[in-house]
């Protein structure tokens, strides 16, 4: 890997570092009295950023590959490999956890949805239907968003 390569490796990971204090700051902003009418309610750029190096890492990573079927799902597979496992365990402990405190529990479907990464309602976005865990609605655009890239090869 080239000094070239490398440092455009270590600017993302700023930029990640960013935008992960801009999101965590805008969430927090909604429990403190005084800091909700203050610039960290724009933190919410934070999720746009991620956005952005998302896409940046998808061309990068695949940049040079050879467009195929089987390239495609290994690329598929190797996202799903990485993101969903614990998107699938926080889901199922937030269910969890949620029962045992409230006693209330989802739908079937409605958590086979969330954990598909499928909308849960036509609501509108940016959400569509928020997933059960709230926070998953981004994980929604970014799978949507890498089967179109994968689809494209």
């Amino acid at each position: 890997m080239s000094i070239h390569k490398k440092s455009n490796i270590v600017a993302i990971e700023a930029l990640r570092g960013i935008a992960v204090i801009s999101v965590v700051l805008y969430h927090y902003s909604w429990f403190i009295h005084p800091l909700e009418s203050t610039f960290l309610r724009k933190g919410y750029i934070g999720v746009d950023i991620f956005f952005i190096i998302s896409g940046f890492l998808a061309c990068y990573t695949t940049a040079g590959s050879t467009p195929s079927l089987s390239h495609s799902v290994k690329y598929l597979c190797s996202r799903v490999i990485r993101i969903w496992p614990a998107y699938c365990i926080v889901t199922i402990l937030y269910v969890f956890t949620n029962y045992i405190v409230n006693s209330t529990y989802p739908d079937s479907w409605a958590l086979i949805k969330s954990l598909a990464f499928l909308p849960q309602s036509s609501m509108g976005s940016p959400s569509y239907g928020a997933p059960i865990l709230d926070v998953g609605w981004t994980l929604n655009y970014e799978f949507f968003f890498t089967l179109s890239l994968a689809l494209a090869f």
